[in-house]
């Protein structure tokens, strides 16, 4: 059996669906089709799906997909003990072995290729109208959350059917309210309704266990409120992209504030409802924990010796911060430490090691707080220092050198700091690739010059060319 039976983006799956089935007019056949479709992306390990309407005694197939393709169209009475279960009960049924369930016949599945079968009840006006049926060709495809997700698929047909009868529309909808209710907590993911103000209107168990807080907090509070500030301008944005109609709906890895002061990293998918006139109605937002996948990303963007960050953040940063010409002056100085090389030849790799966290304690110390400082190499860091001038930066330069010398009274080893340092603005901004080559030349010229040096020079039309 796959490790993987639903597809990790099933929950954006269901909220697509759920959109494009508001814009749907009066086409419950297109629905129905979109649903099927969807549902073998979403539920990996079906095979085939069906959507049966009930006419009287007998049910009609009206959308298929997969290896159920062929019974389109095909029309029989209603009888079999698991849909009479699922139509007269209105509750959904899991057969999680064909051969041996007994409300199934036995010798048509194992001919037909059918181990498990999910029916999932169409709930209109108080009735089962019909069903959504999945397949899958071994037993035991489908467990607890594809079953759960199928319920959540036949829901939203209730859309097609509220379209043909206009004047029902409301209670059509309070109907599928109401389904929405009785899987609402049972849902493998966080989900939510929020208010236009961003206060939680409700909230599900898991939605409760991602973000950390208790119901009654979340219910008395916004989304504003427990939103890392960080992440909360973004979040904001895509709500006035919701609003104004220029996005359906919209996927965010934001952090939220736990009760505990701690931050979870979590992926949040939001779309928005709208009553019958168009007016925003609420937000149905749906969050995954996503903080293992953060803190590994993390580990391959820092150094693991230092905490600091490494040569591919560095390089990513570039891209993304100095992709674009910058407002004010900004600093990038290469350093190089001076006689390193002897301090693992003389007292080993470990002192080199406790050498090198050493230097990096005493950078972070000399820094501004919008400062970085990566580790690219063995003894080689890079200074990042924007909005700063020539003078500002040659002075917290000079600081760390002088931090460096006072550490090397306390320790069994002598070490010096060169360091080539370049300034760009927004007159003359070569490629990232060229200004690390530029501040790199320099520094080799500050060592030959003489161990301990700084060279400095601003970016000129020459560079920015190159």
């Amino acid at each position: 059996m796959p490790d993987v039976r639903l597809d990790p983006s099933w929950s954006h799956e269901l909220l697509a669906l759920q959109s494009m089935a508001s814009t749907i007019e009066s086409d419950l056949e297109e629905l129905m089709q979109l649903v099927v479709e969807r549902a073998l992306r979403m539920v990996r390990t079906a095979s085939g799906a069906m959507i049966d309407l009930c006419d009287l005694d007998e049910r009609e197939c009206r959308a298929a997909s997969g290896s159920a393709a062929a019974y389109l169209g095909y029309r029989q009475p209603v009888t079999g003990d698991l849909f009479r279960d699922c139509i007269d009960g209105r509750r959904g049924q899991l057969c999680r072995d064909t051969q041996a369930d007994r409300r199934v016949d036995a010798d048509f599945c194992r001919k037909a290729g059918i181990g498990s079968i999910i029916l999932a009840p169409i709930l209109y006006e108080g009735s089962a109208v019909g069903t959504l049926k999945l397949f899958g060709h071994e037993a035991d495809c489908f467990g607890d959350e594809e079953f759960l997700v199928a319920q959540l698929l036949a829901g939203t047909i209730v859309t097609g059917l509220a379209a043909l009868e206009r004047d029902d529309a409301y209670r059509a909808l309070e109907h599928m309210g109401k389904r929405f209710r009785a899987t609402f907590e049972q849902a493998a993911v966080g989900m939510a309704h929020v208010g236009m103000d961003g206060r939680f209107l409700l909230v599900n168990d898991k939605f409760c266990e991602v973000i950390g807080h208790s119901r009654a907090m979340l219910l008395d509070s916004s989304y504003q409120q427990i939103t890392h500030e960080a992440d909360l301008e973004a979040d904001v944005r895509h709500v006035e992209r919701l609003l104004s109609g220029r996005s359906a709906s919209y996927t965010l890895e934001k952090r939220y504030i736990r009760s505990d002061g701690s931050a979870v990293w979590t992926n949040l998918t939001v779309s928005l409802v709208r009553d019958e006139s168009g007016k925003p109605e609420f937000f149905v937002a749906v969050v995954e924990d996503i903080g293992r996948r953060k803190a590994a990303e993390q580990r391959a963007l820092h150094d693991p010796l230092t905490g600091l960050p490494n040569r591919r953040w560095l390089i990513e940063h570039f891209k993304g911060e100095f992709g674009r010409r910058p407002a004010q002056s900004t600093v990038i100085a290469y350093l190089d430490l001076d006689g390193f090389k002897a301090v693992n030849d003389r007292h080993g790799h470990a002192e080199g090691d406790r050498c090198l966290s050493d230097v990096a304690t005493c950078l972070e110390r000399s820094m501004r707080s919008q400062d970085s400082i990566c580790r690219i190499a063995g003894d080689e860091f890079v200074l990042l220092m924007p909005d700063i001038d020539r003078e500002r930066a040659l002075e917290i330069i000079a600081h760390f050198q002088a931090e460096v010398a006072d550490l090397c009274r306390l320790r069994p080893w002598s070490i010096g700091v060169s360091a080539g340092a370049v300034m760009i603005d927004g007159k003359a901004y070569p490629h990232w690739e060229d200004i690390l080559e530029a501040a790199d030349k320099l520094m080799y010229e500050a060592k030959r010059s003489g161990e301990g040096n700084t060279l400095f020079r601003y970016v000129d039309e020459t560079l920015a060319a190159a």
